[in-house]
């Protein structure tokens, strides 16, 4: 896993330091944060949607570990500014507020690894309160979910579980998740008003859900590289179609 996250790291460095070497002519490439009720499917959409932007994916544990790794967090920031550095800190502070040492030690890195990818760009975050730590002008903001059986009927299958057995997991997670993001952020993340869109996976595929956020991506921000690449994916399509 260290190493995996290592390289990951520097492929997003490499990531950034190509769309700076040509900041002139490559368009934003704003993050996109997504919360999921677990089970919904959000990791295999999470994957999915990077790939398809050609961003980097930082699922849950992912950002986990570089927030306790500070020579893998320290590697994220470098090459940033003063300002930037500076900007970044506040929101550390911000969510420091009243904190124990103990918390603060987590949190205050966990919040530095999420806003500097959302101050860099090019990623897909899931979890970890990305979509309530990153203003609206740097992420489309998604929140993933389906109906309780749906959830747990994939929880049964992937775990193979007894759905009784399923179910009470299921409930379990559901409120570590509310814990969570209640006693970090101190907001219910079920509240829609937090979030740019919602899909229902019960009623989309993962690749429909994934051409869904595109979409939202796209519209939200018409300058991304995003719109760019399904610009010209249309523009080829709509020429194959006329010929």
């Amino acid at each position: 896993m260290p190493h995996g996250i290592h390289e990951l790291v520097e492929r997003q460095a490499r990531f950034w330091r190509a769309q700076g070497a040509s900041a002139q002519t490559v368009p934003p490439n704003p993050c996109v944060a997504l919360s999921r009720l677990p089970h919904s499917g959000a990791a295999e959409i999470g994957h999915q949607l990077a790939e398809r932007l050609g961003y980097g994916y930082f699922g849950i544990e992912i950002v986990d570990q570089i927030a306790r790794e500070q020579g893998v967090a320290r590697r994220l920031v470098e090459g940033l500014d003063e300002h930037v550095r500076n900007v970044i800190e506040r929101y550390a502070v911000d969510a420091l507020r009243g904190r124990t040492v103990t918390e603060a030690d987590y949190l205050g890195s966990l919040v530095r690894v999420i806003a500097t990818l959302g101050e860099r760009g090019g990623a897909v975050i899931l979890g970890r309160g990305a979509s309530f730590i990153l203003p609206p002008a740097q992420a489309l903001r998604v929140f993933l979910l389906a109906p309780r059986q749906v959830r747990a009927a994939q929880l049964a299958r992937v775990r193979g579980k007894p759905e009784d057995e399923a179910l009470r997991q299921l409930e379990a997670e559901d409120a570590d998740r509310l814990a969570f993001l209640r006693h970090h952020f101190g907001i219910d993340p079920n509240d829609p008003v937090f979030y740019d869109l919602s899909i229902n996976t019960g009623n989309f595929s993962r690749a429909q859900a994934v051409e869904l956020i595109v979409e939202a991506l796209v519209r939200r921000f018409p300058g991304c590289a995003a719109a760019a690449s399904r610009s010209a994916s249309t523009s080829t399509g709509s020429a194959a179609r006329t010929e």
